[in-house]
Formats: structure tokens, C-alpha cells, sequence
């Protein structure tokens, strides 16, 4: 399963559907802490998630998500944002994503590396 993780209602909707055809299971947030009571309490694939939210940034939603008690420290984590620059890129990483993309992304790109980053997870390798 996929958690998107977007504020806006028309941008979280369309991901949702696009993932949605593309057989992905998701489930959606609209914000930081919404975000992590999903990862906390669902089995979660990767998180796809917005840098801008309404009560925290990204990379502070990924490093709360990556402290969480079950498989999140590993789990797949790919930013998903409007800002374009070497800061937010670093900002990312550093807080331990594992893709960003810059909206709106390729969608055929996106794709692939989720699948890619979701084969590759040690959680998903656990479930096999």
C-alpha cells in the first residue's frame, strides 16, 4: 500500500487515482499527523509525500516516520514536491528520503521507481 501524503484535496485525489490505475492500493493523508497515524497503524509500502504541509514540513514527517516502532525506518520514502532546488533535495535526503521528484513529475519515471524502491524494501522482502 501507498500513502500519499498531500494537503491539497485536488492534488491528493488525483495521485490517489493515478496510483489507483496503476493497481497500487492507496490510502491518502492530508497532513503530518494524519501521516503518521497511517504509518503507525497500517501496513504501509512507501510513503509519497509532499515538502510543504500544513503542520509540519517533509523531511520532519520523514524523520518522525522513520522513529516510528515497526518497519518505517526502512521503508521506502519518496518527496514529492513544487519546490525545485539543491537545498530541498539535500533537505530530503538528509532527513532520509530515498527519490524526489518535482511536480508535476513524469508520471511513466515516478512509476518505475516506485515499483522499483517497493521491490527493493526489506519490508516488502519480509512479507515474500
Amino acid at each position: 500500500m501507498i500513502l500519499v501524503v498531500e494537503d491539497y484535496a485536488d492534488t491528493r485525489q488525483m495521485l490517489k487515482l493515478l496510483l489507483e490505475s496503476q493497481n497500487y492500493s492507496v490510502l491518502a493523508a492530508a497532513n503530518g499527523e494524519e501521516a503518521i497515524s497511517a504509518a503507525a497503524n497500517n501496513q504501509i509500502d512507501l510513503i509519497l509525500t509532499d515538502f510543504s504541509l500544513p503542520d509540519m514540513t517533509g523531511p520532519n514527517l520523514v524523520r518522525r516516520i522513520r522513529r516510528l516502532r515497526n518497519h518505517s525506518e526502512n521503508m521506502p520514502i519518496v518527496m514529492l514536491t513544487a519546490y525545485d532546488g539543491r537545498q530541498y533535495r539535500e533537505l530530503a535526503e538528509q532527513a532520509g528520503c530515498n527519490a524526489f521528484f518535482v511536480k508535476p513529475p513524469d508520471f511513466e519515471f515516478l512509476k518505475r521507481t516506485l515499483d522499483r524502491l517497493i521491490k527493493e524494501s526489506p519490508a516488502e522482502m519480509a512479507r515474500v
